[in-house]
């Protein structure tokens, strides 16, 4: 049996993508995969397909953006009588409509039933849906990190490993609660740890989507972490800011950089988060002590919220140079499919596009509220072009040069390149989390 694992691109034709990071989730199912399983792994980003070759079965995992794509890819291994199923986010928000390009879909998590669909396919018994429950992660396969990866590739330098998955948080844009649950699970941390020193790197990027979500296990995970010498990136909220201890210990533990979702500067929009505080003032003094401990602040920003006016780009502006915020990711809301402002847009109406190449943070793919789709376009676009004008790019690297950790002007090129690719480290979660 020939098995063929596929992370699609966005579009037909590859894409001048800054920074490659490896699907990590493509990895886990190659590791829970029979050893006599002929098992190919390839991420469209870095490999072409070759439709020449035959296979049994072919796996696609799609987000909304890359979703056309992998069905255009599930209709060519289809003609060759190839059996397709199709896991990943967008998969598992919308299996009716992945169902009308594959034969089967598995909503969620594959771990804990990946070996049955294995055997169902063997079988002939293939069925069109699989929903296992949350994945028990003290089960958790390591992945067979270097099945079809070019450690050439600059992103292929720094594997991306988690520690947790599930996410209090409730937001309105975002579908991880409803998809992997609002309680978080955690990796046990000698697997954390044994999974770092089988990656054959001193770099990582750090998937989960919150990586001090529980104060205790985070503090326990950077004291496993710091006598590795690894130096890493990856994701929190701002109130990590709020515990002294925590910080410091995930700053010794080898954190150059942490990719935080301010989302907005307006307080209304603010008032309504509920991972970030509710006051400019608040996220200031938080933003420097961060960067007092030495962590390169690199926050997101979306705009097109309800309470947004085209005041806010330059409001945005002002606080990015207020606060000597080195880099930073700019989206324009996209309402995905499974979160509740996708529901919400279309109730009222307000969704104007459902291509989903388009639901890529840089389109506009509904109707504003107080502006207009161009002037919300036109906003985000002139953002991006000031603050990385080669004079404050310029700028800002002179500073981290003056940053005593060596490995954050490292980071930051590696986030320059990321935003220029446009794949954002919540788009790499998403992708590593649907393991399917």
């Amino acid at each position: 049996m020939k098995l063929l694992l596929i992370s699609p691109r966005s579009s037909e034709k590859k894409s001048p993508v800054g920074f490659k990071i490896p699907q990590l989730a493509l990895h886990i199912l190659a590791a829970l995969t029979p050893p006599d399983v002929d098992t190919t792994v390839l991420d469209e980003q870095i490999s072409d397909i070759d439709f020449s070759k035959d296979y049994d079965l072919i796996g696609i995992s799609i987000m909304t953006a890359t979703a056309k794509r992998g069905y255009n890819i599930a209709q060519k291994f289809k003609e060759k009588e190839s059996t397709v199923i199709f896991g990943g986010i967008h998969a598992s928000v919308m299996p009716e409509e992945a169902i009308k390009y594959g034969d089967s879909v598995c909503i969620g998590e594959a771990e804990g039933i990946w070996s049955d669909i294995i055997d169902d396919f063997k079988n002939n018994s293939l069925k069109k849906f699989y929903k296992p429950v949350p994945f028990n992660l003290l089960n958790a396969p390591l992945p067979r990190r270097h099945i079809g990866v070019d450690r050439s590739i600059l992103g292929y330098k720094w594997p991306g490993i988690y520690t947790t998955r599930g996410c209090p948080y409730r937001c309105e844009f975002c579908s991880v609660s409803d998809v992997y649950g609002s309680k978080i699970r955690h990796l046990p941390i000698p697997l954390v740890v044994k999974d770092i020193e089988n990656a054959d790197s001193k770099i990582f990027l750090m998937l989960d989507d919150n990586v001090a979500a529980n104060p205790r296990y985070a503090k326990n995970l950077f004291q496993a972490l710091a006598p590795l010498g690894i130096e890493w990136g990856g994701q929190s909220t701002i109130t990590i800011a709020k515990d002294k201890e925590l910080l410091n210990l995930c700053q010794q533990s080898g954190c150059r950089g942490l990719f935080i979702g301010v989302e907005s500067v307006s307080t209304a929009s603010m008032s309504r988060m509920q991972k970030t505080f509710k006051s400019i003032r608040e996220n200031e003094d938080a933003i420097k002590k961060i960067q007092d401990a030495g962590i390169l602040f690199h926050p997101s920003f979306v705009f097109g919220f309800d309470d947004d006016t085209t005041a806010i780009f330059d409001d945005t502006l002002e606080f990015l140079y207020k606060n000597k915020i080195t880099t930073a990711t700019f989206n324009i809301l996209t309402p995905y499919p499974g979160t509740k402002l996708y529901h919400r847009l279309k109730q009222e109406e307000r969704l104007i596009s459902e291509d989903w190449n388009r639901y890529n943070h840089s389109s506009v793919v509904f109707r504003p509220r107080n502006m207009t789709g161009t002037e919300l376009a036109e906003g985000y676009f002139n953002l991006k072009k000031e603050f990385y004008s080669l004079t404050n790019i310029c700028r800002r690297v002179t500073r981290l040069t003056e940053i005593s950790h060596p490995g954050l002007v490292q980071f930051f090129y590696s986030t320059f390149n990321n935003i220029a690719g446009k794949q954002t480290m919540l788009e790499s979660y998403n992708a590593m989390n649907m393991v399917s």
